[in-house]
């Protein structure tokens, strides 16, 4: 298990590789915490191009991508770009989660519950996200609250 933080706004611009339902979810959690996004696919669904704030680049990923961006997630359904994104940002120092390969990842998201004044995060260190939201769905149903995000991979 790893060092759980809670990453804020101000560390700087996210990157999302991809442009299908596990980056939506991406995308989606990275806004609603307050970062800027920028996204690189070559399609893009529709609910991620309504997302307020989003920087869309509809083409292939590019090794310069990678370039000015605090955080990347790398979740296309190519092992090769996943792989190869992943790679990159490790040698920038860029933290990365690759979503088709923990052992690839250098952080994983949590499954998530929040109140007005505290938020608590479940992980699994990318092992069993399933796992992650039973217990997030469990905590909140006691606590009367509703959970979000998800353990990744």
């Amino acid at each position: 298990m790893g060092l759980m933080v809670d990453l804020q706004p101000s560390l700087g611009r996210a990157l999302v590789v991809g442009g299908g339902t596990v980056a939506a979810r991406k995308v989606q959690g990275l806004v609603e915490a307050g970062f800027a996004v920028t996204v690189v696919a070559p399609e893009i669904q529709p609910g991620i191009e309504a997302l307020p704030g989003v920087t869309l680049r509809k083409r292939a990923f590019f090794p310069a991508d990678i370039d000015g961006h605090a955080l990347v997630f790398a979740c296309t359904d190519s092992r090769e770009v996943n792989r190869a994104a992943g790679e990159l940002a490790r040698a920038a120092g860029v933290p990365v989660n690759v979503t088709d390969r923990q052992e690839e990842s250098s952080f994983f998201s949590t499954a998530t519950l929040q109140g007005d004044d505290w938020r608590i995060g479940i992980s699994t260190g990318g092992r069993d996200p399933g796992l992650a939201k039973r217990l997030r769905e469990v905590l909140g149903e006691r606590m009367g609250t509703v959970g979000d995000g998800d353990d990744a991979q």
